[in-house]
């Protein structure tokens, strides 16, 4: 786990997008408080200006000398010198009086003298740059009707204190920016630390577990997706380890059940081998090898049908079939070998024909090894008997086998139909029996189900959908 790449990743998917969005949001605020700013200076300059122009309007009917000394006068008497400059600019564009006294030596700025003129009250105002660098704004009045010495008059206020207070603005805006940005930067590592710490326990407990440390668990303390991540691995842990003992089990119980096949085999091949004349051993020896063999190749052909029916590679022939006359094939094959135990096998045969589509073989083994099972568990004088339930409006068939024989502990009841498990009191066998007929049930689109009382009794069920629900595959 590279933590870096968390944090790159955090940098560039969040931490960027977060100070853009900040950046963009103070920025327009800034220009908002800008424009709010120029807006007041604006609409209070051109008060004043509308001001002076209606005081010349109502001097329309004075003569051209009288206007031009009253324009002077109000120039001269201006109160609000303080804020803005009164400008008496002539019809030559040339600035006559300003309500300082002083007046500008440099060319005059004439360009909101022409918005003015084509303006349709006569009145235009401009924010523009000094020769001395100083950004102003100004109200221009074009004077009417017309007069042969004044054309016009100015108000011009300075843009400094507005443009100093911006300045603050923006710093302030900057440091909050700054502050912004640390405070994001700190809680984002904080939170990043809070995730990188647990996986990194996370990991390295994962490469523990790879390596077949199954025993190890991570201290989860977490109330979150990764404390739901820790549970997950752990109970990774659980299962591994406990596949890992089932395997071990499983390659103990296969050495062993292959062992005594391949002892006998081997006993009795160098028996005959020593007594080749004697045909009372060679027969039964040959006898008993063709027994063990045959048990061996049932074990080998259990373990490869499983097999294939985990990876789903088992090509199933399916036809329609009776299942009840399956299930009597099943039971004339485990007759002799219930009678020869001394057990009691009882079965009675469905008058209809419950037809299901499945594969022959394969339901024939689901039978041959759920009464291989109950004969295995069932001692003498005990009795196994067989049902079989047709469910015409579900349309669903179910076979049980039940015996009343040493039952299976409660420990073991939700663990027996998985693979390789033997449980408290198991026999000799590889352990499949029971998960390779679940799998092949499975297969046919049943269910499969263990019921058990320890110590009183055993019921295996399987239930298969009939012709009926299948009309049409």
């Amino acid at each position: 786990m590279n933590s870096s790449s968390i944090t790159k990743r955090w940098i560039k998917t969040n931490l960027v997008f977060q100070i853009i969005a900040i950046i963009i949001a103070e920025i327009v605020v800034v220009l908002s408080i800008r424009n709010s700013y120029y807006s007041r200076a604006q609409n209070l300059i051109l008060t004043r200006i509308n001001t002076v122009n209606a005081t010349l309007s109502a001097s329309a009917t004075l003569s051209d000398s009288e206007r031009t000394q009253l324009i002077y006068r109000m120039s001269e008497e201006f109160s609000e010198k303080d804020k803005f400059e009164f400008m008496v600019i002539g019809t030559n564009s040339r600035v006559l009086a300003t309500s300082s006294g002083f007046l500008p030596s440099d060319d005059m700025h004439l360009e909101d003298i022409r918005l003015a003129q084509q303006s349709e009250d006569g009145i235009a105002t401009e924010i523009y740059r000094t020769k001395m660098g100083e950004k102003v704004l100004s109200a221009t009045c074009i004077i009417t009707p017309g007069n042969k010495t004044v054309y016009a008059v100015r108000l011009v206020t300075s843009m400094t204190k507005i443009d100093t207070q911006m300045e603050l603005i923006i710093s302030f805006a900057l440091i909050i920016l700054l502050v912004l940005v640390v405070f994001m930067i700190m809680s984002g590592t904080f939170f990043i630390r809070g995730i990188v710490k647990p996986i990194r326990e996370i990991e390295a407990t994962a490469a523990k577990i790879s390596k077949g440390e199954f025993e190890i668990r991570i201290n989860n303390n977490y109330h979150d997706e990764i404390g739901e991540l820790c549970n997950a691995i752990n109970n990774m842990a659980e299962d591994l380890g406990r596949s890992e003992e089932i395997k071990n089990e499983f390659i103990s119980s296969v050495s062993h059940e292959l062992r005594t096949p391949l002892t006998a085999i081997k006993g009795w091949a160098e028996t005959m081998d020593g007594n080749p004349g004697d045909a009372d051993t060679v027969k039964k020896g040959t006898g008993v090898i063709l027994t063990e063999t045959g048990r061996l190749y049932s074990m080998v052909e259990n373990l490869l049908d499983f097999s294939r029916l985990q990876q789903r590679d088992m090509k199933l022939t399916k036809e329609k079939l009776d299942i009840s006359a399956e299930v009597e094939d099943a039971v004339i094959m485990f007759a002799p070998r219930c009678k020869q135990n001394g057990i009691e096998l009882e079965y009675d045969m469905p008058d209809d024909i419950i037809a299901v589509w499945g594969d022959r073989n394969r339901l024939r083994q689901v039978m041959v090894n759920l009464l291989d099972n109950a004969i295995k568990y069932t001692g003498v004088g005990g009795k196994i008997s067989i049902n079989i339930d047709y469910d015409k409006r579900k349309s669903l068939v179910t076979v049980s086998v039940t015996d009343n024989g040493t039952g299976i502990h409660p420990d073991d009841i939700e663990k027996v139909t998985q693979k390789f498990y033997k449980g408290k009191g198991s026999k000799r066998g590889s352990g499949i029996g029971l998960a390779l007929v679940k799998e092949i049930i499975n297969v046919h689109d049943g269910t499969f189900n263990v019921e058990s009382e320890y110590g009183k009794y055993t019921k295996m069920t399987f239930t298969l959908p009939t012709i009926r629900t299948l009309r049409g595959k």
